[in-house]
């Protein structure tokens, strides 16, 4: 008696030792990826940058003497000595921003450990409420409240869509005629070429349909404070940006970023006597 081979069977067959050849071919390609370093060997490693990055902030961060010239050298002097304490030299560290820049996912997970690493440092240190009050005309004499519902810390680079953050939020039964209102945050530029070119810009809407705008530049590094007043009236609503300003051509491809943290809006009220 004959066996017919069923044509079923045969494409199981053929099927299964095609899908065989296929999973050795994937494999193959996940181990060369795998193999093959993704940052190059000239370029400042993740973990490193981030070390340098932290100290860049710390220097960025330190007061000197209100003298703008000196207070740049100072900056500059420390955040060579940033790079000094983890081996590098300046040439290294532009070499690798610029690698970064083009690979902004790479980036943001370094910039989001620093961020995890300075919050840390500013919980253990005591950092509070208390602290920013020291922004205010009558922290002894206010209730002080934080109110900002936005990011707290950003980083922006003049290429759209990335060249600005826009932020509105809606006043609730907590906020009261009279309240005055500061808008603070730090500020850090990278930049390889050109002008550090950045502003905020701050719409206040209260119930009376009264509007206060502010608009101020954002300072190359240190802090940054945006002043409103008291009113008669309370606050409706809160809409603004920060913008970078976008670049030529020419400039396109020359690292120049800005970091913002320690975004906080403090709502400031005066205590009854």
């Amino acid at each position: 008696m004959a066996i017919v081979k069923s044509k079923k069977g045969k494409q199981s067959k053929k099927y299964m030792k095609w899908s065989r050849w296929y999973m050795v071919v994937m494999l193959a390609l996940w181990l060369l990826a795998a193999c093959k370093p993704r940052i190059p060997s000239q370029v400042i490693q993740p973990d490193d940058m981030e070390d340098v990055l932290y100290d860049y902030y710390l220097a960025s961060g330190m007061q000197f003497l209100p003298d703008e010239e000196g207070d740049r050298y100072n900056r500059e002097y420390y955040h060579r000595l940033a790079l000094k304490k983890h081996g590098f030299t300046q040439a290294d560290f532009d070499t690798s921003m610029v690698w970064y820049y083009n690979h902004l996912e790479d980036l943001f997970r370094i910039y989001e450990r620093v961020q995890h690493r300075l919050s840390d440092d500013a919980l253990a240190q005591g950092t509070s409420i208390r602290e920013l009050q020291q922004y205010t005309t009558y922290s002894h004499l206010s209730d002080t409240a934080d109110v900002w519902e936005g990011k707290r810390n950003l980083l922006l680079y003049p290429q759209s869509p990335f060249h600005i953050y826009q932020f509105r939020q809606r006043a609730d039964s907590s906020y009261h005629a009279g309240d005055s209102f500061l808008f603070a945050y730090g500020s850090t530029f990278l930049v390889q070429s050109g002008s550090r070119n950045a502003q905020v810009y701050l719409s206040f809407t209260y119930d009376n349909d009264t509007i206060i705008t502010r608009n101020y530049a954002v300072p190359a590094s240190g802090k940054g404070v945006v002043r409103v007043p008291e009113e008669d009236h309370a606050l409706k609503e809160l809409r603004g940006y920060i913008i970078m300003n976008r670049r030529d051509q020419q400039m396109e491809n020359d690292v120049c970023m800005l970091f913002l943290d320690n975004i906080h809006l403090l709502r400031i009220r005066k205590k009854n006597h």
